[in-house]
């Protein structure tokens, strides 16, 4: 049995429920603030591009995005567009592609664009036989 005092009461319920689940969310929306705030590098930025905070801490890119090595083709992307062993890109041919460059002929002479620029190969110590 219902009386007509009880749809009142529950009225006045769910309102004094959503009140305090206004004042509790509040304080966590503010906090959150801040955390949005901070910089993001972007997942989906192409290996390679730079952004502007990367261009002002002097990360140097050679335009090298990725190679692609099968048994049928090799192709390198450089600066965004795939191009294949042989074809021309920056006014150069592209004539060689490993796993970690490519190189450009260009009159005469060679450019090797590197996959990471920045690292710095070593070769591997020998460990003395004991």
């Amino acid at each position: 049995m219902q009386f007509v005092g009880d749809e009142e009461d529950e009225a006045g319920h769910v309102l004094k429920v959503i009140a305090l689940s206004l004042v509790l969310a509040l304080p966590c929306a503010v906090a959150q603030g801040d955390a949005r705030a901070q910089p993001v590098s972007d997942p989906m930025r192409p290996a390679g591009i730079v952004s502007a905070e990367g261009a002002a801490a002097g990360i140097a890119s050679s335009g090298l995005q990725a190679v692609l090595i099968s048994t049928k083709r090799k192709v390198a992307v450089i600066d965004g567009s795939v191009v294949p062993l042989g074809s021309t890109v920056r006014d150069s041919t592209l004539s060689g592609i490993s796993d970690s460059g490519a190189v450009l002929k260009k009159n005469g002479g060679w450019d090797v664009l590197l996959m990471h620029p920045g690292i710095e190969k070593k070769p591997a110590r020998r460990r003395d036989a004991k």
